[in-house]
């Protein structure tokens, strides 16, 4: 029980950091150069 707990824990948490590190990605890289670049200039 103990083990199958962490594994499904485990690859919970691995999607949730790597959904987080796609997020931050699109947020830092797609949506800063092209929304407030573009508005300034």
């Amino acid at each position: 029980m103990a083990e199958a707990s962490m594994a499904a824990f485990g690859a919970a948490a691995g999607v949730a950091i790597a959904l987080a590190v796609v997020c931050f990605a699109i947020r830092g890289k797609g949506h800063h150069d092209n929304i407030p670049y573009t508005a300034k200039q």
